[in-house]
């Protein structure tokens, strides 16, 4: 049961991505929030993938890759559409926390 949560996770990420990267092209008036918007998007979708392959992996495995992927998502993406969209120049404080742990989460899968 644990592991499709994980590949819902996964789905739900994967599809805001490409929602995310839509709205940044369409409908963000200013041309460098939609890039940041786009890029958010891009390292969302990479990681989106990233998260469902360590999840069809065992439940035990990768544990700490998968949450680490989670929570980089959550702090580099997240900040940035909450940047560029809410116009919260503030919000990518924590972006670098979240670049962080989505390499720390790269060292995992290598080396858990």
């Amino acid at each position: 049961m644990r592991r499709n949560r994980w590949k819902m996770l996964a789905g739900v990420s994967g599809c805001m991505a490409v929602i995310m990267g839509a709205i940044g092209s369409h409908t963000v008036a200013d041309a460098y929030m939609a890039t940041l918007v786009e890029k958010a998007a891009f390292y969302q979708l990479i990681f989106a993938v990233a998260l469902l392959w360590t999840s069809g992996a065992s439940p035990s495995a990768n544990p700490i890759a998968k949450l680490l992927f989670l929570m980089g998502t959550v702090l580099f993406c997240g900040s940035i559409y909450v940047k560029a969209l809410a116009g919260w120049p503030h919000a990518t404080a924590v972006a670098p926390a979240g670049g962080i742990c989505f390499m720390l989460g790269w060292l995992a899968v290598a080396f858990l």
